[in-house]
């Protein structure tokens, strides 16, 4: 007589059909016996989201919502003209903004024309990082404890925190291009042109420079164009 084989039936667990992928789950950690006895109690006393969040299930999406949205149009800036409407004229001459925080989203740009032998004075950002690039003229950088001399063509990364200036040091204007990240620093420029020179003193600049978020330190390289007390 031939032995009769005995075959073993699979068991498998039922799950209801119309259940999503984190529903699945959640059913299968029900019905699976538990390997790890404290993961199963403590994923019971854990809410739903909680859980799948932890198997890698849940949409990390909704956590980026607060991010800012990106510039979604074309600019253009054309010679000589300011896309920041500032309060006064002079400055959309002299520091022409060339790409605003409402262009951008995320940056500023400006081409600042300087005089011979000028230059702001030594400070500190607390906000924004400063790339300059030098289309024309000869400029001195001081950082830190660090001095560079850049000539055309030349750029200069500065982060945010380090106290520096720079200065035109050649004998006609120079030209340079600021970006500044995040965008907004058109507001300062805006500000700074409101305050009328024979009114502009080392405490005012303080002033404004303290309510964008930097610190004056020190008067210009080529010496200070008002008191300082």
């Amino acid at each position: 007589m031939a032995r009769r084989r005995k075959t073993a039936k699979c068991r498998t667990s039922q799950q209801p059909v119309g259940l999503s992928a984190g529903d699945r789950v959640l059913v299968g950690l029900q019905q699976r016996t538990p390997v790890f006895p404290i993961l199963e109690v403590h994923a019971m006393r854990t809410n739903r989201r909680s859980v799948l969040f932890g198997l890698g299930i849940v949409s990390v999406t909704p956590l980026l919502a607060w991010q800012k949205p990106v510039a979604t149009e074309v600019v253009t800036a054309k010679p000589d003209a300011s896309r920041f409407a500032y309060a006064n004229p002079q400055q959309g001459r002299v520091w022409p903004c060339k790409l605003t925080s409402e262009d951008s989203a995320a940056l500023s740009i400006f081409e600042l024309h300087t005089l011979p032998k000028s230059g702001p004075v030594r400070h500190v950002h607390h906000r924004e990082d400063e790339w300059y690039y030098v289309p024309s003229g000869n400029f001195v950088f001081e950082a830190g404890d660090n001095k560079y001399n850049l000539q055309q063509s030349e750029s200069i990364w500065l982060p945010r925190g380090i106290p520096h200036l720079w200065a035109n040091t050649g004998d006609s204007e120079g030209k340079l291009i600021l970006a500044c990240q995040p965008g907004g620093f058109e507001k300062f420029f805006d500000e700074l042109g409101k305050v009328p020179a024979d009114q502009m003193n080392a405490s005012k600049m303080t002033e404004v420079m303290a309510k964008y978020g930097m610190k004056y330190i020190g008067p210009p390289l080529f010496g200070s164009p008002y008191k300082e007390h």
